[in-house]
């Protein structure tokens, strides 16, 4: 049977971005995993090595996604323009955070690209050794764990991919069934409202942070554990433009009738 392939947009604007990757081969690896499965946006933060030979090699013929890998410097620039951030882990937070099944996590990134213009969804995978940083995890909206064997439950990094990447074409595939198109198109022309990109996300909860502090809420300064949870409320909320632009107007009148503290 011939692949069935989905040219909508919709997988397009998923992003795979891996966090410090060491190893050259598991980045080919990964691009693999991701060509057969249809997704073709590959960021890479402070990979110790690449381009690779040992990275084309192990890609094996997914060159096209290899030569178009955006490679940069820190995970937020990574994000920035993203409208839903996710991240994969296997740890506890202090702070509890939503956390999704790959299945459960294509059906809220496929849900999320067919609601919008300006979807853009990055899915972070971390150090082969350590995972993401509790600040790398701070950036996303939910958190993906994959129900693997407790006895042993070390994935590979391009399993990992491969995992989260299948049960995406999976979803998307099925909402192809269910519209009868010949095309997934379930996005670009169904907007509701402008999603709020990751930066403009944190702008507004450093916006929040600054209005707090200045009120004199709390006695810890920075409020770090508060402003996690903070963030965890807004996310539940999945912001549009106009929303944050309602949100920091609040905010910058409460700052103007606020007393100088100082």
């Amino acid at each position: 049977m011939k692949p069935i392939e989905l040219k909508s947009t919709l997988l397009s604007n998923i992003k795979i971005v891996l966090v410090e990757p060491s190893h050259p081969g598991n980045i080919g690896s990964v691009a693999r995993a991701m060509k057969t499965m249809g997704l073709s946006s590959l960021v890479l933060v402070n990979p110790k090595k690449f381009p690779h030979a040992e990275a084309t090699k192990l890609a094996a013929g997914a060159d096209s996604v290899l030569e178009a890998a955006l490679v940069l410097d820190s995970v937020t620039d990574a994000v920035k323009e993203s409208t839903l951030v996710l991240g994969t882990s296997v740890r506890d937070r202090e702070v509890s955070w939503p956390t999704m099944n790959p299945k459960k996590t294509a059906h809220t990134v496929i849900e999320h690209l067919g609601s919008t213009t300006n979807g853009e969804v990055a899915v972070l995978f971390g150090r082969e050794s350590s995972g993401l940083t509790n600040e790398e995890l701070d950036l996303c909206q939910t958190q993906i764990r994959i129900d693997a064997n407790t006895d042993y439950s070390s994935l590979n990094l391009a399993s990992a991919v491969q995992i989260i990447a299948y049960e995406m074409r999976m979803h998307a595939l099925s909402a192809l069934g269910e519209a009868n198109k010949s095309e997934l198109e379930l996005s670009p022309g169904q907007l509701r409202q402008q999603r709020a990109t990751k930066e403009q996300k944190e702008g507004h909860l450093q916006h929040l942070q600054s209005t707090i502090e200045s009120l004199d809420f709390v006695k810890v300064k920075p409020p770090t554990v508060l402003m996690r949870k903070l963030t965890r409320l807004y996310n539940k909320a999945d912001l549009s433009v106009e929303e944050i632009q309602i949100l920091r107007g609040i905010l910058s009148a409460t700052q103007q009738h606020t007393p100088n503290r100082d």
